[in-house]
């Protein structure tokens, strides 16, 4: 689980330096979005890339050579002097994150079944969210200092995973540390990942992850520029922000519970809670509003991340490829992620719309309204429906 702590953190130490690195560094603004958006281009790949690597004996290595590059990376952060220098190790550090995230879930994948599975995934996404809000108070307090290059300190907190990845070898999948080169190209040359994986099942998730994943990022990508718009500190958009991962967190810890009560109208009732979140933010008018539609929002992301990943063990028939199908799945929410400031950019200049901001959240709150009634119809449809053993 130590591994889960670290996955959501690149990116989290960027966003608060921003403005000093332009007044100090005296960058451009096509660099501060290479900077920030790069990254989650470079992550994609890499996904897919320890999706086709899991099937082979030799994980640990593997792990053990992401967590050291991810080291490297924050070193890297703390001593570069240019902002070349900045994105080059944002995006090195978004291809090691890309390997660990896979396996992070891997592990619970791996390790469980049935509604023990769903159960430990909502663990694991709540100590993936415990890791960014902690990560973003350390943030915040080294900030006080004069240092920009301080924050970056907070991806050493990879050490305390490459520590204990001694014991992934107790982890089922996980163990057979010793490499034969040989032997893992022939591997590599024979492996077919294609078999045990049900294509059509994985195609609905990846849908569903990246349609659900944009409406709701939608939050955390423009709230910062609307905040700014309205003449508000950029504090209260961190404030916000983290209202929203705690209560991705929370959500994580009653994912049970929440499962026995609404059962099959679990998907309706978490599109109803994103839409309502996304209606505080776009027709309620001040803060208050904001702080209470981070709560829906960031509860219904926290329900539903868990609940899409444990969908796809359901999707691959060979339990050997359950990494690989979880890599897939991801692969769309990095996507998702990646694409919405240019998806949203274009739908604006193609209707003229001057105001982005406002528009961003008011198009993830129709979107999101036509998603609900989606899960509502198909309800008992795959894509949509939950298998009664959850709840049970």
């Amino acid at each position: 689980m130590a591994v889960c702590f670290i996955i959501n953190l690149p990116g989290v130490a960027i966003a608060p330096v921003e403005g000093r690195l332009r007044a100090l560094l005296h960058t451009s603004e096509l660099e501060i979005q290479l900077l920030t958006t790069l990254p989650n281009f470079v992550i994609i790949p890499f996904v897919f890339l320890a999706g086709k690597l899991s099937d082979y004996r030799h994980k640990i290595p593997l792990i053990v050579f992401s967590l050291i590059v991810f080291i490297g990376c924050g070193l890297l952060y703390m001593f570069t002097k240019s902002m070349t220098g900045l994105i080059v190790a944002s995006c090195i550090l978004g291809a090691s994150d890309g390997i660990l995230i896979p396996f992070a879930m891997g592990f619970v994948v791996n390790a469980f079944t049935g509604k023990y599975r769903t159960r430990n995934l909502g663990i694991k996404s709540a100590i993936s969210n415990l890791g960014t809000v902690v990560a973003s108070f350390v943030v915040g307090l080294l900030l006080i200092g004069h240092d920009w290059r301080l924050p970056f300190v907070v991806y050493l907190i990879a050490i305390v995973p490459l520590l204990l990845s001694y014991w992934l070898k107790n982890v089922p999948g996980f163990g057979d540390i010793k490499i034969d080169p040989i032997a893992f190209r022939e591997e590599c040359v024979m492996q077919d990942n294609s078999k045990g994986v049900d294509y059509g099942k994985i195609r609905y998730l990846m849908g569903n992850n990246a349609v659900f994943t944009f409406l709701t990022f939608s939050i955390v990508i423009y709230l910062p520029q609307l905040l700014q718009q309205m003449g508000d500190s950029p504090k209260l958009a961190g404030w916000i922000t983290g209202v929203f991962f705690i209560s991705v967190l929370l959500s994580g810890f009653i994912l049970e519970h929440f499962l026995k009560f609404f059962k099959n109208m679990v998907y309706p009732i978490l599109g109803f809670s994103l839409a309502l979140g996304l209606f505080f933010f776009t027709y309620v008018h001040g803060d208050w509003a904001m702080y209470v539609g981070s709560v829906f929002s960031g509860f219904a992301f926290g329900i539903f991340q868990p609940l899409i990943y444990d969908k796809t063990s359901y999707a691959v028939t060979d339990p050997k490829k359950n990494i690989f199908g979880l890599s897939l799945v991801l692969c769309a929410l990095y996507i998702a992620i990646a694409a919405e400031p240019f998806i949203i950019t274009g739908i604006s200049d193609l209707f003229r719309v001057h105001d982005v901001n406002h528009f961003a959240f008011s198009l993830s709150f129709y979107l999101t309204i036509a998603y609900m009634i989606c899960a509502f119809i198909f309800r008992k449809k795959f894509i949509f429906s939950i298998e009664p053993t959850l709840y049970s």
